[in-house]
């Protein structure tokens, strides 16, 4: 008998997994309205086909990488609007040569399970964490609503804002880092062709080395001595570094204390605000349910500390309360922001009010984010260019004692 994978809601809003073991994916979801649930997607768990090794991704689990999804997304709007059948669509993008392999290979698996009857919306679900939830529940209200294209279009430029401040990070990253690699390309010179020469001199003519050049000596000697502690302590670190990441206690302390820090904060605070904002503007303009909108903007957030708000403001509106209230009580939305909410709900325009706001906090996070890197590049800069002369220094100084005790 058939076994068919299903992801549901429950009685009480919380989303549920399992199979069932029937022989029609119509009984299927008649056992899922007995027990209650309201299924999002069922579908057929049929075993895999076993991949060639060669064809097998390496490094291909996991979310989407968020340019070739925006790249995706974007064509496959294109097509859309311009009424392109979806089956065709799906097609035409998964042999598009500029979008990565990756994306094509998810497209046209995609487009196997359209063909067999599934809904998009359903065969993006049953990819697991390479589409986000938010993704295939706006593609579900598109569907819904016959606005497929517009709401494609919507996520795409979403997508393509997000991979645009990456890039600007990126790009402003670039000159420090390749200035810190040179650094430390003159230190590992340094401490393998330069001081094995010049430290047995000054041992010899009985003087004291700078004291920097005797600190490298000093570090070379004992990582060399304990390089297997050496490896034991970092591999520890990064393994309870990481377990702490994993608490959510931990995690929440962090990204709480990450807000309160000075221009970093400030963009967290931007960046969280428009994105809330911005998703759940969509969800509710494309006809979702506000509880499920609010727990979607909610996941979709990345500090933990405003994922906590979102599912305050999710508990308040079951009770019949206000999305602001509660949001306000946070702490973590600006004024401005919680003004024009409170606006959209008392004039039931709160859909175009979010998307003001995230307008206004998507701008104001270009600015502060263009101010801080025009600050950080040269300060990085100052900061490297002090360690490198600060070593630069230290080598001038060992030769010319060793000039010293050659001219005695």
């Amino acid at each position: 008998m058939p076994l068919f994978r299903y992801r549901a809601y429950d009685r009480k809003g919380a989303l549920a997994e399992g199979q069932i073991e029937t022989r029609s994916r119509e009984l299927a979801l008649q056992q899922l309205h007995q027990k209650g649930f309201h299924p999002l997607d069922v579908a057929e768990d049929r075993p895999r086909r076993s991949e060639r090794w060669w064809d097998r991704e390496v490094f291909g689990s996991g979310a989407l990488p968020v340019a070739g999804l925006a790249l995706l997304t974007r064509e496959l709007a294109t097509l859309i609007k311009a009424e392109i059948p979806l089956d065709d669509a799906l097609r035409i993008v998964s042999l598009q040569p500029l979008i990565p392999a990756r994306i094509r290979r998810v497209t046209k698996a995609v487009h196997e399970a359209v063909r067999g009857g599934e809904s998009l919306s359903g065969a993006l679900a049953a990819r697991g964490s390479e589409f986000p939830e938010y993704y295939w529940r706006l593609v579900q209200a598109g569907e819904s609503s016959s606005t497929l294209g517009d709401v494609l279009e919507d996520i795409s430029t979403f997508l393509e804002r997000s991979n645009e401040v990456r890039s600007q990070v990126t790009s402003a990253l670039i000159y420090p880092a390749v200035l810190l690699v040179a650094a430390m390309a003159a230190l590992g010179v340094i401490l393998t062709m330069l001081l094995p020469t010049v430290m047995p001199l000054f041992k010899d003519a009985g003087k004291a080395p700078p004291p920097f050049l005797q600190f490298l000596v000093s570090a070379q000697a004992m990582i060399a001595d304990n390089w297997l502690l050496v490896l034991a302590l970092l591999a520890g670190i990064c393994l309870g570094l990481s377990l702490a990441w994993r608490s959510p206690a931990l995690r929440l302390s962090i990204d709480r204390a990450i807000l309160r820090l000075p221009m970093i904060g400030g963009l967290v605070e931007a960046r969280e605000t428009a994105r809330f904002s911005r998703t759940l503007s969509t969800l509710t303009r494309n006809g979702v349910g506000m509880l499920d909108a609010v727990r979607i903007a909610g996941s979709v957030l990345q500090n933990k500390a405003f994922t906590l708000a979102a599912v305050a403001a999710g508990e308040s509106l079951k009770e019949g309360g206000s999305l602001s209230q509660p949001l306000a009580k946070s702490g973590l939305f600006s004024e401005l922001a919680l003004r024009l909410m409170v606006v959209g709900e008392q004039t039931a325009q709160l859909e175009p009010m979010l998307m003001r706001v995230a307008q206004i906090f998507e701008a104001m996070l270009q600015r502060q984010l263009t101010r801080m890197m025009t600050l950080l590049t040269p300060l990085l800069t100052l900061i490297i260019g002090g360690l490198v002369g600060g070593l630069i220094i230290s080598v001038m100084t060992a030769i010319m004692g060793l000039n010293d005790i050659v001219t005695k």
